[in-house]
Protein backbone atom coordinates (compact mmCIF):
# COMPACT_ATOMS: atom_id res chain seq x y z
CA UNK A 1 0.00 0.00 0.00
CA UNK A 2 1.63 3.23 -1.20
CA UNK A 3 1.64 6.32 0.96
CA UNK A 4 0.82 9.65 -0.67
CA UNK A 5 2.80 12.69 0.45
CA UNK A 6 5.66 15.02 -0.36
CA UNK A 7 9.24 14.21 -1.27
CA UNK A 8 11.88 16.69 -0.12
CA UNK A 9 14.94 16.95 -2.32
CA UNK A 10 18.25 16.15 -0.61
CA UNK A 11 19.41 18.99 1.66
CA UNK A 12 16.75 21.30 0.31
CA UNK A 13 13.44 22.80 1.38
CA UNK A 14 12.01 22.11 -2.07
CA UNK A 15 9.49 19.30 -2.36
CA UNK A 16 7.29 17.62 -4.93
CA UNK A 17 4.19 15.47 -4.68
CA UNK A 18 5.14 11.81 -4.55
CA UNK A 19 4.13 8.34 -3.46
CA UNK A 20 6.14 6.02 -1.24
CA UNK A 21 6.07 2.27 -1.82
CA UNK A 22 8.19 -0.75 -1.04
CA UNK A 23 10.06 -3.00 -3.48
CA UNK A 24 8.93 -6.57 -4.12
CA UNK A 25 11.64 -8.01 -1.89
CA UNK A 26 10.57 -5.63 0.92
CA UNK A 27 14.08 -4.30 1.44
CA UNK A 28 13.90 -0.98 -0.41
CA UNK A 29 11.58 2.02 -0.21
CA UNK A 30 10.72 3.60 -3.56
CA UNK A 31 9.70 7.23 -4.02
CA UNK A 32 7.65 7.71 -7.21
CA UNK A 33 6.94 11.12 -8.68
CA UNK A 34 4.88 12.22 -11.68
CA UNK A 35 7.92 11.76 -13.95
CA UNK A 36 9.13 8.49 -12.53
CA UNK A 37 11.38 7.21 -9.76
CA UNK A 38 12.73 9.96 -7.55
CA UNK A 39 14.61 7.96 -4.95
CA UNK A 40 15.20 4.46 -3.69
CA UNK A 41 16.47 3.89 -0.15
CA UNK A 42 17.24 0.71 1.85
CA UNK A 43 14.45 0.38 4.38
CA UNK A 44 16.92 -0.24 7.20
CA UNK A 45 18.61 3.11 6.52
CA UNK A 46 15.40 5.14 6.91
CA UNK A 47 14.68 7.05 10.11
CA UNK A 48 10.98 7.66 10.79
CA UNK A 49 9.33 9.80 13.43
CA UNK A 50 7.11 7.89 15.86
CA UNK A 51 3.40 7.80 15.27
CA UNK A 52 1.48 10.17 17.53
CA UNK A 53 -2.25 10.19 16.85
CA UNK A 54 -2.90 11.49 13.35
CA UNK A 55 -0.01 13.94 13.22
CA UNK A 56 2.03 14.05 10.02
CA UNK A 57 5.06 11.77 9.99
CA UNK A 58 8.41 12.33 8.38
CA UNK A 59 10.94 9.84 7.01
CA UNK A 60 14.56 10.92 6.73
CA UNK A 61 16.88 9.39 4.10
CA UNK A 62 20.67 9.00 4.35
CA UNK A 63 21.32 11.40 1.43
CA UNK A 64 19.52 14.28 3.21
CA UNK A 65 16.23 13.83 1.41
CA UNK A 66 12.96 12.96 3.09
CA UNK A 67 9.33 12.06 2.75
CA UNK A 68 6.39 13.53 4.64
CA UNK A 69 2.85 12.17 4.79
CA UNK A 70 -0.35 12.08 6.80
CA UNK A 71 -1.04 8.49 5.76
CA UNK A 72 0.11 6.90 9.00
CA UNK A 73 -1.48 3.54 8.34
CA UNK A 74 0.44 3.18 5.08
CA UNK A 75 3.71 4.13 6.77
CA UNK A 76 3.08 1.55 9.51
CA UNK A 77 2.52 -1.08 6.83
CA UNK A 78 5.66 -0.07 4.92
CA UNK A 79 7.87 -0.04 8.01
CA UNK A 80 6.45 -3.08 9.75
CA UNK A 81 7.58 -4.92 11.81
CA UNK A 82 9.84 -2.21 13.21
CA UNK A 83 7.04 0.17 14.33
CA UNK A 84 4.10 -2.20 14.49
CA UNK A 85 4.33 -3.41 18.09
CA UNK A 86 4.93 0.06 19.52
CA UNK A 87 1.98 1.50 17.68
CA UNK A 88 -0.32 -1.29 18.82
CA UNK A 89 0.71 -0.64 22.40
CA UNK A 90 0.05 3.07 22.01
CA UNK A 91 -3.42 2.39 20.60
CA UNK A 92 -4.46 0.04 23.43
CA UNK A 93 -6.12 1.89 26.32
CA UNK A 94 -5.68 -1.20 28.46
CA UNK A 95 -1.93 -1.15 27.92
CA UNK A 96 -1.81 2.60 28.60
CA UNK A 97 -3.77 2.12 31.83
CA UNK A 98 -1.53 -0.76 32.86
CA UNK A 99 1.55 1.38 32.19
CA UNK A 100 0.15 4.22 34.30
CA UNK A 101 -0.67 1.88 37.19
CA UNK A 102 2.74 0.22 36.93
CA UNK A 103 4.47 3.61 36.97
CA UNK A 104 2.44 4.70 40.03
CA UNK A 105 3.29 1.46 41.85
CA UNK A 106 6.97 1.84 41.00
CA UNK A 107 6.96 5.44 42.25
CA UNK A 108 5.26 4.41 45.51
CA UNK A 109 7.72 1.57 46.10
CA UNK A 110 10.66 3.88 45.43
CA UNK A 111 9.26 6.47 47.86
CA UNK A 112 8.67 3.85 50.58
CA UNK A 113 11.81 1.78 50.18
CA UNK A 114 14.12 3.23 47.55
CA UNK A 115 14.44 6.73 49.01
CA UNK A 116 15.21 5.59 52.60
CA UNK A 117 17.66 2.97 51.35
CA UNK A 118 19.43 5.47 49.10
CA UNK A 119 19.48 8.12 51.84
CA UNK A 120 20.98 5.61 54.25
CA UNK A 121 23.65 4.62 51.75
CA UNK A 122 24.58 8.26 51.13
CA UNK A 123 24.62 9.11 54.85
CA UNK A 124 26.92 6.22 55.74
CA UNK A 125 29.40 7.27 53.05
CA UNK A 126 29.33 11.01 53.61
CA UNK A 127 32.85 12.26 54.48
CA UNK A 128 33.36 13.63 57.99
CA UNK A 129 34.31 16.99 56.52
CA UNK A 130 30.92 17.29 54.84
CA UNK A 131 29.10 16.27 58.04
CA UNK A 132 31.05 18.94 59.90
CA UNK A 133 30.11 21.53 57.27
CA UNK A 134 26.41 20.66 57.68
CA UNK A 135 26.74 21.01 61.47
CA UNK A 136 28.31 24.46 61.17
CA UNK A 137 25.62 25.60 58.77
CA UNK A 138 22.92 24.38 61.14
CA UNK A 139 24.40 26.10 64.17
CA UNK A 140 24.73 29.36 62.26
CA UNK A 141 21.03 29.15 61.43
CA UNK A 142 19.78 28.64 64.99
CA UNK A 143 22.41 30.07 67.37
CA UNK A 144 21.39 33.55 68.49
CA UNK A 145 17.85 33.05 67.20
CA UNK A 146 16.37 30.01 68.89
CA UNK A 147 19.36 29.09 71.01
CA UNK A 148 21.22 31.31 73.47
CA UNK A 149 24.34 30.76 75.60
CA UNK A 150 23.70 28.44 78.51
CA UNK A 151 22.52 29.95 81.75
CA UNK A 152 23.43 26.95 83.88
CA UNK A 153 25.56 27.56 86.94
CA UNK A 154 29.21 26.59 86.69
CA UNK A 155 28.66 23.55 88.92
CA UNK A 156 25.85 22.32 86.66
CA UNK A 157 27.96 22.80 83.54
CA UNK A 158 30.79 20.81 85.15
CA UNK A 159 28.32 18.07 86.05
CA UNK A 160 27.02 17.87 82.48
CA UNK A 161 30.57 17.79 81.10
CA UNK A 162 31.44 14.92 83.46
CA UNK A 163 28.36 12.91 82.48
CA UNK A 164 29.07 13.56 78.83
CA UNK A 165 32.65 12.28 79.12
CA UNK A 166 31.46 9.11 80.82
CA UNK A 167 28.96 8.34 78.06
CA UNK A 168 31.35 9.31 75.23
CA UNK A 169 34.02 6.98 76.61
CA UNK A 170 31.70 4.01 76.15
CA UNK A 171 30.23 5.16 72.80
CA UNK A 172 31.50 4.00 69.37
CA UNK A 173 33.33 7.24 68.52
CA UNK A 174 35.04 7.62 71.88
CA UNK A 175 35.62 10.80 73.85
CA UNK A 176 36.90 12.83 70.89
CA UNK A 177 34.04 11.84 68.61
CA UNK A 178 31.34 13.96 70.25
CA UNK A 179 31.05 17.50 71.62
CA UNK A 180 28.57 18.81 74.17
CA UNK A 181 26.88 22.13 73.39
CA UNK A 182 24.75 23.35 76.32
CA UNK A 183 22.26 26.00 75.27
CA UNK A 184 19.42 28.01 76.77
CA UNK A 185 16.26 27.60 74.66
CA UNK A 186 13.24 29.34 76.22
CA UNK A 187 11.27 29.14 72.96
CA UNK A 188 11.92 25.43 72.49
CA UNK A 189 11.80 24.04 76.01
CA UNK A 190 13.19 20.67 77.12
CA UNK A 191 15.08 19.44 74.08
CA UNK A 192 18.23 17.74 72.87
CA UNK A 193 19.43 16.98 69.38
CA UNK A 194 22.50 15.72 67.59
CA UNK A 195 24.27 17.32 64.65
CA UNK A 196 25.91 15.19 61.94
CA UNK A 197 29.43 16.23 62.94
CA UNK A 198 29.02 14.79 66.46
CA UNK A 199 27.88 17.93 68.29
CA UNK A 200 25.06 17.31 70.78
CA UNK A 201 22.91 20.21 71.95
CA UNK A 202 21.21 19.85 75.34
CA UNK A 203 18.98 22.69 76.50
CA UNK A 204 19.06 24.16 80.00
CA UNK A 205 15.36 23.43 80.26
CA UNK A 206 15.95 19.71 79.80
CA UNK A 207 18.79 19.68 82.34
CA UNK A 208 16.60 21.38 84.95
CA UNK A 209 13.74 18.97 84.35
CA UNK A 210 15.91 15.89 84.90
CA UNK A 211 15.91 14.54 88.46
CA UNK A 212 19.05 12.40 88.41
CA UNK A 213 22.23 11.72 86.44
CA UNK A 214 20.92 8.58 84.76
CA UNK A 215 18.10 10.50 83.08
CA UNK A 216 20.61 12.88 81.53
CA UNK A 217 22.94 10.04 80.62
CA UNK A 218 20.04 8.35 78.83
CA UNK A 219 19.42 11.50 76.80
CA UNK A 220 23.11 11.80 75.91
CA UNK A 221 23.33 8.13 74.90
CA UNK A 222 20.21 8.50 72.75
CA UNK A 223 21.63 11.48 70.90
CA UNK A 224 25.01 9.81 70.44
CA UNK A 225 23.15 6.94 68.77
CA UNK A 226 21.64 9.41 66.29
CA UNK A 227 25.17 10.59 65.47
CA UNK A 228 26.52 7.06 65.10
CA UNK A 229 23.71 6.03 62.75
CA UNK A 230 23.86 9.31 60.76
CA UNK A 231 20.12 9.84 61.25
CA UNK A 232 20.36 13.60 60.71
CA UNK A 233 22.05 13.18 57.34
CA UNK A 234 19.55 10.51 56.35
CA UNK A 235 16.67 12.88 57.08
CA UNK A 236 18.02 15.70 54.94
CA UNK A 237 18.94 13.26 52.18
CA UNK A 238 15.41 11.89 52.23
CA UNK A 239 13.96 15.39 52.11
CA UNK A 240 16.13 16.43 49.16
CA UNK A 241 17.38 13.26 47.53
CA UNK A 242 18.21 14.60 44.06
CA UNK A 243 20.31 17.63 45.08
CA UNK A 244 21.83 15.55 47.87
CA UNK A 245 22.96 12.90 45.40
CA UNK A 246 24.43 15.59 43.15
CA UNK A 247 26.32 17.11 46.08
CA UNK A 248 27.62 13.70 47.12
CA UNK A 249 28.81 12.75 43.64
CA UNK A 250 30.27 16.12 42.65
CA UNK A 251 31.47 17.31 46.04
CA UNK A 252 29.62 20.60 45.47
CA UNK A 253 29.74 22.36 48.85
CA UNK A 254 27.26 25.04 47.74
CA UNK A 255 24.71 22.34 46.97
CA UNK A 256 25.27 20.77 50.38
CA UNK A 257 24.93 24.19 52.00
CA UNK A 258 21.54 24.57 50.36
CA UNK A 259 20.18 21.24 51.56
CA UNK A 260 21.66 21.78 55.02
CA UNK A 261 19.00 24.45 55.57
CA UNK A 262 16.51 21.61 55.97
CA UNK A 263 18.22 20.18 59.04
CA UNK A 264 17.37 22.84 61.68
CA UNK A 265 13.65 22.27 61.22
CA UNK A 266 14.11 18.53 61.34
CA UNK A 267 16.14 18.64 64.54
CA UNK A 268 14.13 21.23 66.43
CA UNK A 269 10.92 19.33 65.76
CA UNK A 270 12.61 16.00 66.55
CA UNK A 271 11.08 14.82 63.31
CA UNK A 272 12.82 11.48 63.14
CA UNK A 273 10.95 8.43 61.98
CA UNK A 274 9.65 5.77 64.34
CA UNK A 275 12.45 3.48 63.18
CA UNK A 276 15.18 6.03 63.92
CA UNK A 277 13.84 6.83 67.38
CA UNK A 278 13.54 3.17 68.28
CA UNK A 279 17.07 2.49 67.05
CA UNK A 280 18.40 5.35 69.17
CA UNK A 281 16.44 4.18 72.23
CA UNK A 282 17.71 0.62 71.79
CA UNK A 283 21.32 1.76 71.32
CA UNK A 284 21.07 3.99 74.39
CA UNK A 285 19.64 1.09 76.40
CA UNK A 286 22.48 -1.21 75.37
CA UNK A 287 25.10 1.42 76.17
CA UNK A 288 23.67 2.19 79.60
CA UNK A 289 23.45 -1.47 80.52
CA UNK A 290 27.10 -1.97 79.50
CA UNK A 291 28.23 0.62 82.04
CA UNK A 292 25.81 -0.48 84.75
CA UNK A 293 23.18 2.26 84.33
CA UNK A 294 19.41 1.89 84.42
CA UNK A 295 17.78 2.68 81.02
CA UNK A 296 14.36 2.90 82.66
CA UNK A 297 15.33 6.34 83.97
CA UNK A 298 15.13 7.65 80.41
CA UNK A 299 11.50 6.51 80.31
CA UNK A 300 10.85 8.44 83.51
CA UNK A 301 12.20 11.62 81.91
CA UNK A 302 10.12 11.13 78.78
CA UNK A 303 6.93 10.93 80.81
CA UNK A 304 7.90 14.00 82.84
CA UNK A 305 8.52 16.00 79.67
CA UNK A 306 5.15 14.96 78.31
CA UNK A 307 3.40 15.99 81.50
CA UNK A 308 5.06 19.41 81.34
CA UNK A 309 4.86 20.14 77.63
CA UNK A 310 1.61 18.53 76.53
CA UNK A 311 -1.92 19.70 77.13
CA UNK A 312 -5.25 19.36 75.40
CA UNK A 313 -3.74 20.88 72.25
CA UNK A 314 -1.01 18.26 72.04
CA UNK A 315 2.74 18.42 72.42
CA UNK A 316 4.92 21.32 71.41
CA UNK A 317 8.18 20.48 69.64
CA UNK A 318 10.40 18.89 72.28
CA UNK A 319 12.72 16.01 72.91
CA UNK A 320 9.66 13.77 72.93
CA UNK A 321 9.76 13.88 69.15
CA UNK A 322 6.86 12.90 66.93
CA UNK A 323 7.30 9.10 66.93
CA UNK A 324 6.68 6.79 68.65
CA UNK A 325 4.22 7.54 71.47
CA UNK A 326 5.84 8.43 74.79
CA UNK A 327 4.06 5.68 76.73
CA UNK A 328 5.26 3.05 74.25
CA UNK A 329 8.84 4.33 74.35
CA UNK A 330 8.89 4.42 78.17
CA UNK A 331 7.45 0.91 78.39
CA UNK A 332 10.01 -0.43 75.93
CA UNK A 333 12.86 1.17 77.85
CA UNK A 334 11.63 -0.39 81.10
CA UNK A 335 11.27 -3.83 79.52
CA UNK A 336 14.87 -3.63 78.33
Amino acid sequence: MAAQGRYFLPRSALFVAAALDVSQDGETLLVQGADGLLAQVPRRAVTATSRLGNLRRKLEFPDGGGFETEDNDAIDALLRPRDGILHRLEKSWRMVLAAVLLSAAAAALFALYGVPATAGWLARRTPASVAGFVSRQTLEAIDGRLLKPTGLAAAEQQRMARLFRVMAASAPRGEIGYRLLPRDAPLIGPNAFALPGGEIVVTDQLVRLAQNDEELEGVIAHEMAHVDRAHGLQRIYQASLVPAAIAFITGDASQMGHIATILPGVLLQSAYSREFEQQADDDATAQMRRIGKNPARLGDLLERIEAKMCGVKGCLPSWLGSHPATAARAARLRRR
